[in-house]
């Protein structure tokens, strides 16, 4: 009889492990939401509308031997999930996979995609309307959002401002210069070592919204619209109530060599929740997946997980920044490169054909 996996989450990783496994085990992949959402493309997708429709995706097609259980996780026992209706799911193994919040509209904020799209549309309207737009942290998601709409939308005065004194002070020096002088090109300013008072008193926090922000030395800044990104928030409530587990400062859960949190040897987390010494980025849960992939096939063959290589975060911080189909830098193995790279691994497409194909969706 095939053994039991559980995987607990829908998103990137969640997705990639149940295709990955469903031919070596008996698969039950649990996710609330109705809808898969790329929301890699979906930076893209604010600056050029008509994207919307591509990368909201339905699961139905994503598997083909294992099951797709629509239901919110609310404990674990062991091996057991136990959902918030009351049902229980039992398994060898669990993974899970929980991924991060983020600001809207970049991700989805409830489990409702028709929501998630009337406000993604909203927020589009009031970018159609604005004539200056100002982005409220200049990490990945604001610098590849200012180049974004700075390429696509050039009538609109684009401002990009952030606390720290150079652009991605997480990576290399030389990505940084290449951004900002990339940014610049596309007519982007750069507001740099500038910390924000407060948003006017009527905003919510992350939703964009209009008026002028203040900087802490009082000087103001107008804007048709303020967009503020932050930083991903990992979801690790499932987690929170188990012994033993322990968590980062940045709110990741702690992992031995093989991904797991607990004593428990059959539980295992991934991608965005999990401190590996990785950074949230595809790159690095991509590089999770595969090893627990080959970690977990190896195991169903009866090799135990302990005697396979421990797991290796990437040595250096690797990333993807497109500004644009045509513009962007990235940190690879090879080094920090420009355009030409860029867009051939994720500018020209934003990977929408491969998820189009790994949901099995097609138009």
């Amino acid at each position: 009889m095939a053994k039991k996996i559980t995987i607990i989450g829908g998103g990137y990783a969640g997705i990639m492990l149940a295709k990955q496994l469903e031919a070596h085990a008996d698969i039950t992949l649990i996710e609330p939401r109705d809808k898969w959402v790329h929301n890699v493309a979906m930076i893209r997708a604010l600056a050029r509308p008509e994207l919307l429709d591509e990368i909201v995706m339905p699961y139905d097609g994503l598997l083909q031997k294992g099951k797709l259980c629509r239901g919110r996780a609310v404990a674990i026992d062991g091996t057991m999930t136990i959902l918030e209706n009351g049902t229980t799911i039992s398994g060898d193994k669990v993974i899970v996979a929980t991924g991060s919040n983020y600001a809207l509209p970049f991700k989805m904020q409830n489990d409702d995609s028709a929501a998630f799209v009337s406000q993604a549309k909203k927020v589009m309207a009031q970018i159609d309307k604005a004539q200056s737009i100002a982005i409220v942290g200049a990490g990945a998601v604001g610098c590849e959002l200012a180049g974004e709409l700075a390429f696509a939308r050039p009538e609109k005065q684009v401002t990009l401002l952030s606390a720290d004194a150079r652009l991605l002070p997480a990576f290399p020096v030389k990505l940084g210069r290449i951004m900002a002088r990339q940014l610049g090109e596309l007519g982007v300013k750069l507001r740099l070592g500038e910390r924000i008072e407060k948003l006017k008193k009527t905003d919510q926090p992350f939703v964009p919204t209009k008026g002028q922000i203040k900087l802490a030395d009082g000087f103001p800044i107008a804007a048709d619209l303020v967009i503020p990104v932050v930083g991903a928030k990992p979801v690790t409530d499932l987690l929170q109530p188990l012994e033993t587990v322990e968590f980062n400062p940045q709110g990741r859960v702690m992992v031995d060599n093989w991904l797991r949190p607990t004593a428990n040897p059959d539980l295992f987390v991934v991608g965005d929740i999990a401190a590996t010494g990785d950074m949230m980025t595809i790159i690095a849960l991509t590089r999770q997946v595969n090893w627990l992939v080959k970690a977990l096939k190896a195991d169903l063959r009866g090799r135990p997980i302990v005697n396979m290589k421990p797991y290796k975060p990437w040595s250096k911080p690797m990333i993807l920044l497109p500004l644009g189909p045509d513009k962007g830098a990235s940190a690879l193995p090879i080094g920090v490169t420009g355009p030409f790279l860029t867009r051939a691994i994720k500018g020209k497409t934003l990977f929408i054909p491969r998820y189009k194909r790994e949901l099995g969706w097609t138009d």
